[in-house]
């Protein structure tokens, strides 16, 4: 675990107690977001459904919008492959965390897989769109940290060289 991880969770965890609530989440909502790349030489991959060339960033939040564990992938890689990474660190980090919110691209194999392997509940929420815009129960709070992320302006497209300097520049934000 990194320096800055180490950092964030300390800090989320005071934050927790601040607010009255238990230090260590129990609950969690878990998403991701391309961003397009700013740098010719950065290393980067092509998101095929949101025809973005960049990176992928993945977070688990908590219920409030804390960020508890996030990853910076190539676009390219799937959100239920990065996911499971992800899960692992969550598990080491937080292991109280036993059910995460998710949306239809973590369905399959990777919910029996956070089952068995974390002992982690992945629930799909689905979206009631209907012309208006819903928030997806349970699971908008992730949605609205990307938002806030994006007020960021180097989060707002990627202007790191790599995947891991990215990664760090975006717990470091937060």
């Amino acid at each position: 675990m990194d320096a800055f991880a180490e950092i964030e969770d300390s800090l989320v965890e005071a934050v927790r107690l601040r607010r009255g609530e238990s230090p260590q989440p129990t609950i969690g909502a878990i998403d991701s977001e391309s961003s397009r790349s700013a740098l010719p030489r950065s290393q980067k991959g092509i998101d095929g459904n949101k025809k973005v060339k960049g990176v992928k960033r993945n977070i688990i939040t908590d219920k409030d919008g804390d960020i508890l564990e996030a990853s910076t992938t190539h676009a390219n890689i799937h959100d239920s492959k990065s996911a499971y990474a992800l899960l692992a660190m969550l598990a080491i980090a937080f292991p109280w965390t036993k059910r995460i919110y998710a949306d239809r691209g973590y369905r399959g194999n990777f919910i029996e897989k956070a089952r068995h392997d974390f002992e982690i509940d992945v629930e799909i929420t689905h979206s009631n769109y209907s012309g208006q815009f819903v928030p997806a129960k349970k699971r908008w709070v992730v949605e609205r940290t990307f938002a806030w992320l994006e007020n960021f302006r180097r989060l707002c497209r990627n202007c790191e060289e790599t995947t891991e300097s990215a990664n760090e520049m975006l717990l470091l934000i937060f």
